[in-house]
């Protein structure tokens, strides 16, 4: 809430419920989404399915429409909402909120799901054994009939991270998440079958799933994921940072700010994730990876090797409307995965003549950049996290400028990496492999890093960037060592290209760089310089 005269309202840190965080003692901060939530349940009925990554205010928004709908009149005063809404009428909510448990087995999601029937059951004093339909489906919709009759009043239902079970089972096995996926589509299925009794439905998740029959028929759910006019229903805009946390950001660099933790795009302005800003300001404002830190979904490693992307694509690749917006449990697709769980964003949405439209993809922010290229550095050489850790005085020697250590570094690294990893990862295509473990690990290091670019006369391998020096990279495998002063054939392939040519006049120090790999070896066989440019 817009609020200037508090200067430091407390941040509302783990809280999960609406009605916790405007407990009117504790004086908690809250940023005022009622005016989207207002437009989703003014009308007489409607359907809504929201695709966001985990820990960006779901569950937050889940709670408010329950505190709404069941006409909590006063935790909305001061709101956007709270003059607009009728507080006469208020509805039976059912509330099914799948994200508390990790689901290990197929049992795991029945129970989860008839536990949610049963607390529903206990809420509003009607006996669990009255539903007398067998089948986890049929007993939802005896229920929601029930609560109709009850009240005499249509249902409001809403649904926290339906996904939850699917992404659980499919990191250990993925028959089992099939099986779960046909589950939860007989759980909701009720629904559908529920159409004449129900006021509103509101169904979160990261992914969503084709084929599972829940976004068709006759209550077809309106996908808002992204529907501009809903852009910042869930995270902090720039402009909610400036004008809702009282002094929390003075003397606090904001461009260091976005530059780590905004850039997430739904089509309107961009957004934050409110559990980095949280924990970031909770923190003194300690640039951190909070997000990445806090946990990753089990499935994410899992599926990650079976992406045919190299790890640079991903900041240009390009996808068609259809590929960007869905999930097929048979045909998993990486870059729709990594985008729907907030490892990339869209950069551009272009339009095609007569064809809709087609997304430029991005990686978001620093933290992600950082951290989604330990996760591709984990996948190429396998190198657990306390590996990296060791490695990061290459960063150190590059921003030193002492090459001579880099160099030990970087021998260091490939050393490490086991040989399984080499066969695995098709060590026949030799300079591609070793360009894709330098790149994904010198930014693993948040080393300014980008690679294939292209020059009038050829595409670079690798720039490396400090504030002092620009490095220009070329590797070679099995290339002949020269003899005297001769060059090798990386930094005489980076002269004849002139690939330093479009940092001539940057004013930096331009440094030409070869690395040279060995095929028995698996590791550099020679290091050379040039700073003669």
């Amino acid at each position: 809430m817009d609020n200037p005269m508090s200067q430091r309202q407390a941040l509302p840190i783990g809280i999960q419920t609406f009605e916790r965080l405007r407990f009117p003692k504790d004086d908690f901060l809250y940023v005022d989404k009622t005016k989207y939530i207002y437009e989703m349940a003014k009308l007489s009925i409607g359907y809504y399915f929201l695709s966001r990554p985990r820990r960006f205010g779901k569950s937050m928004l889940c709670s408010t429409f329950e505190a709404l709908f069941e006409g909590k009149q006063e935790l909305f005063e001061g709101l956007y909402i709270h003059d607009k809404w009728d507080w006469s009428q208020s509805y039976p909510v059912i509330r099914i909120d799948l994200s508390g448990i990790n689901y290990e087995n197929l049992e795991s999601v029945k129970d989860q799901l008839g536990n949610s029937l049963l607390r529903t059951c206990l809420k509003h004093n009607i006996p669990f054994e009255d539903l007398k339909q067998k089948g986890l489906g049929p007993k939802f919709g005896e229920l929601i009939e029930k609560l109709h009759q009850k009240y005499e009043s249509k249902i409001v239902i809403l649904i926290d991270e339906y996904d939850k079970p699917v992404q659980d089972t499919l990191s250990s096995d993925d028959q089992l998440a099939s099986k779960s996926l046909d589950v939860l589509r007989g759980f909701y299925s009720a629904i559908k079958a529920s159409d004449q009794y129900i006021r509103f439905c509101f169904m979160t998740g990261i992914t969503k799933f084709t084929g599972v029959g829940l976004f068709s028929g006759a209550n077809n759910f309106n996908d808002i994921t992204l529907d501009s006019r809903y852009a910042s229903i869930c995270g902090f805009t720039q402009n909610e940072l400036e004008t809702c946390f009282g002094n929390y950001f003075d003397n606090v660099d904001m461009e260091e700010v976005k530059a780590w933790y905004n850039g997430y795009n739904y089509l309107g302005d961009k957004v934050y994730n409110p559990f980095d800003i949280l924990l970031f300001l909770d923190r003194g404002a300690d640039f951190d990876n909070y997000w990445w830190d806090s946990g990753q979904p089990a499935f994410i490693t899992k599926i990650f090797s079976k992406g045919e992307v190299t790890p640079y694509q991903l900041s240009n690749l390009v996808l068609p409307s259809e590929e960007l917006k869905q999930f097929d449990l048979n045909n998993l697709n990486l870059v729709s995965l990594l985008w729907q769980a907030g490892y990339l964003t869209i950069a551009e949405r272009i339009k095609i003549p007569m064809r809709g439209y087609r997304y430029r993809m991005a990686i978001p922010n620093n933290e992600i950049q950082v951290s989604l290229n330990r996760l591709f550095l984990m996948d190429l050489t396998g190198l657990r996290q306390s590996s990296q850790h060791q490695n990061y005085k290459a960063f150190d020697a590059i921003y030193d400028h002492q090459l001579g250590d880099f160099e030990k570094a970087i021998r260091a690294m490939f050393s490490a990496i086991p040989y399984n990893n080499y066969v695995q990862n098709n060590i026949d295509k030799f300079e591609g492999y070793y360009a894709s473990v330098m790149y994904v690990y010198l930014m693993a290091l948040g080393l300014k890093t980008h690679t294939e670019e292209a020059t009038s006369h050829g595409r670079i391998d690798l720039v490396m960037e400090t504030p002092t020096h620009i490095y220009v990279v070329e590797f070679k495998v099995n290339a002949p060592k020269p003899e005297g002063k001769e060059k090798g054939e990386a930094i005489q392939q980076i002269h004849e290209k002139k690939y330093y040519a479009p940092y001539l006049n940057d004013g930096r120090k331009i440094i030409l760089i070869g690395m040279h790999f060995n095929e028995a070896e698996r590791n550099l066989d020679w290091f050379e310089v040039d700073d003669t440019i």
